[in-house]
């Protein structure tokens, strides 16, 4: 088989056919990332000493403010020679985010992020979280603006370069969701509560964060919608072992509003559309299927009912998969022989026949060692191609 382009490789397999390797995936998502720490620690394990004490000191300032993922180099991911770039929007202007203290900030949509043990913002306090809030409340809220000029502010120029002057495939990671948001904003109990118990409530904050969240992704598609090969959206809806809600009640409630997100995406672009969610969500994915999402990352293959290869035997046809290396046990625990057999078994079971983009399953944590990140790789590209898979 002749060599395909980067970009010709990707859009191959999301075609659901089979490319002349199946294509990797390093930094290219929002989930697909490295730790800044396991970055640093594979430059010198590379023996790229200076640029990995540069980078070790920018790592520091983005640790001090939150960031633990790596901005990763145009050189380390050429020299991996993986097959994807990502592209994000810029910071709003009218609605920076804004520290309270060393610990605590506000973001643009008024929740705020309280740093954890060990140095990262994970734990949340959303505007509608302490209180019983009306709709009225919701409609007095300051949201963030779609029309907020500094999302976008060179945001069509970048990605015209990325299309232009390379052959990756370009990934815009859209920085939003509906059930995230909503979770966010009113808080993860409170408002699968409101579900239950309070739909309509549910519902009004449901229409508020999809004006804001359809706004943004217009503006933004319009601008640099032609330049994309993939849109990546964010909304969890799976824990270990089973969705967050009763797959009647997505269907009822959140389906007819997430249909509305992925119809205003595919309206702006002919880019694919994938959804980012963790878990156990096998229950729902004829319905995402149905409303329009075309790959589904990352491919918790841990959580229960997430088997690699009977997902690909039931969805195969209709749905990409995007990731799948475990992050849980094999990356950070298993010796490289253990990675390997983890990268082949994942493209035995999802490669053929195309629809398969290799990835890990979710960022790589502080403790991967730098022979099991290379060992992923490796792998990838060796039993990546058909005849070496078996």
């Amino acid at each position: 088989m002749t060599t395909m382009s980067h970009r010709e490789r990707v859009l191959t397999a999301l075609n659901h056919q089979e490319p002349d390797r199946i294509p990797i995936d390093v930094g290219a998502t929002g989930v697909t990332q490295i730790h800044g720490e396991a970055y640093v620690r594979l430059l010198h394990h590379l023996g790229w000493v200076e640029e990995a004490e540069k980078i070790e000191e920018a790592e520091k300032v983005k640790k001090g403010r939150g960031s633990s993922m790596a901005t990763l180099s145009q050189k380390f991911l050429d020299f991996l020679d993986v097959d994807c770039r990502g592209i994000d929007l810029g910071a709003p202007e009218k609605t920076p985010q804004v520290f309270l203290d060393k610990n605590r900030y506000v973001d643009e949509w008024g929740v705020v992020w309280i740093r954890a043990e060990g140095g990262e913002f994970i734990n949340q306090e959303g505007p509608f979280q302490k209180k019983a809030p009306t709709s009225r409340d919701f409609e007095r809220h300051a949201w963030p603006d779609p029309d907020d000029d500094g999302r976008y502010r060179g945001f069509k120029e970048r990605a015209q370069k990325v299309r232009q002057e390379t052959d990756y495939a370009l990934v815009f990671n859209f920085p939003y969701g509906l059930v995230r948001e909503c979770q966010r904003t009113r808080g993860f109990g409170e408002w699968l509560e409101d579900l239950l118990v309070n739909p309509a409530l549910a519902e009004a904050l449901m229409e508020k964060v999809l004006e804001v969240v359809t706004g943004i992704a217009k503006r933004a598609l319009e601008e640099a919608g032609p330049y994309m090969d993939v849109v990546l959206f964010y909304d969890d809806m799976g824990f270990q072992d089973r969705c967050y809600m009763r797959p009647e009640l997505y269907r009822r409630l959140v389906k007819p509003y997430h249909s509305k997100l992925v119809e205003t995406l595919k309206s702006q672009t002919s880019a694919k559309v994938m959804m980012h969610s963790d878990g156990a969500i096998r229950e729902i994915l004829w319905d995402l299927i149905d409303i329009g999402v075309e790959i589904i990352n990352p491919v918790q293959t841990t959580a229960k009912g997430m088997d690699s290869r009977s997902l690909k035997a039931e969805f195969g046809q209709h749905l990409s998969f995007w990731g799948a290396i475990d992050t849980q046990w094999a990356l950070p625990f298993g010796t490289p022989d253990q990675v390997r057999e983890e990268v082949r078994k994942r493209l035995q079971d999802l490669a053929p026949g195309g629809g398969y983009i290799v990835g890990s399953c979710h960022n790589i944590q502080a403790e991967v060692p730098p022979k099991n990140i290379l060992a992923m790789i490796e792998a990838a590209k060796e039993y990546g191609v058909s005849r070496k898979r078996h």
